[in-house]
């Protein structure tokens, strides 16, 4: 009985915190719907909540079973009858209002009514980056004692105070859910690029190797020849453009005829071929020449009968 009266009382383990009795905020909202609406709303009001330092946690409600069966059977309407849709506030189980709600309360100034302000290390900004609490002074009808003046040729050193981490900036769900979809865009369209580019560059190698034009080959372009490297080879190739031949006269072509049945064939000039040609010409004769001749057989034959 003494040993079990020395022993330490231990605790009893704590209840698990659910939705209905968590203390903190919640920004009820589903991003992964994919509704341009409902990003630009829990935009809106995530900036309601930061401007009026309301701390706050976000679940999707589209991911999360217990908070989609919270907000069907609690959402309910407003006080107008209008029904209440994402993102909205929830606070220990209990439905706050929608954007519509808070845009109101904003407006006058009551957000902070409906609302209670509770820190914790996963709250939006989190228990460390709290503001300390306003401590009331109470108030004294004595007047303040005067600050003891410094001397003149004293120089006080200043020290920078430190950055509170509430003013630090934040960075949005939204934000990080942007950028993150951003960069995943922006990586895909880098790989594509550089598909694109390498198969350019392959296309331009395969285009300049098509345009050079082989050693020993005339220029399309131009009346030119390319040049072989190697000197050794004879290059006997016709240009396209005109009847010459680079080079000797290529192996596999008839060379020109001397000799017909063992009779040699001399050459002769252009103006000998043309003196003969016209020497043996039939010579037309002309209309009335036909005419005559033609009375003329008429003739003969009339005498003949």
């Amino acid at each position: 009985m003494a040993s079990e009266s020395s022993a330490p009382a231990t605790a009893a383990p704590a209840a698990p915190q659910t939705y209905s009795t968590d203390p903190a905020l919640y920004i009820y909202t589903s991003l992964t719907a994919g509704s341009s609406h409902i990003v630009t709303a829990t935009s809106r009001l995530e900036t309601i909540l930061r401007a009026n330092r309301v701390p706050f946690k976000a679940i999707d409600i589209a991911v999360d079973e217990k908070a989609r069966m919270l907000w069907g059977r609690r959402a309910g309407k407003d006080a107008s009858g209008r029904q209440r849709k994402i993102p909205g506030l929830v606070q220990e189980g209990l439905v706050l209002g929608d954007l519509v709600e808070i845009e109101e309360w904003n407006e006058y100034g009551e957000l902070k009514q409906h609302v209670q302000i509770y820190y914790d290390d996963f709250t939006i900004p989190s228990k460390s980056a709290a503001p300390p609490p306003i401590v009331q002074k109470p108030v004294t009808t004595s007047k303040p004692a005067l600050p003891p003046v410094a001397p003149q040729n004293l120089v006080k050193a200043t020290t920078p105070a430190p950055q509170h981490p509430a003013s630090l900036p934040i960075r949005s769900i939204v934000e990080e859910a942007a950028q993150k979809a951003k960069k995943n865009q922006l990586n895909a369209l880098r790989s594509k690029a550089a598909a694109a580019s390498a198969k350019v560059q392959e296309n331009e190698g395969k285009e300049s190797k098509k345009e050079e034009t082989p050693a020993g080959f005339q220029s399309p372009t131009s009346t030119g020849w390319k040049s072989s490297g190697d000197k050794t080879i004879e290059t006997t190739i016709q240009s396209p453009t005109t009847t010459s031949w680079k080079g000797s006269l290529p192996k596999d072509v008839d060379p020109p005829v001397t000799n017909v049945h063992g009779s040699p064939i001399e050459r002769v000039s252009k103006e000998e071929i043309e003196a003969v040609e016209k020497a043996e010409a039939i010579k037309e004769e002309s209309s009335e020449e036909e005419e005559e001749e033609s009375s003329e057989n008429d003739k003969k034959l009339e005498e003949k009968k």
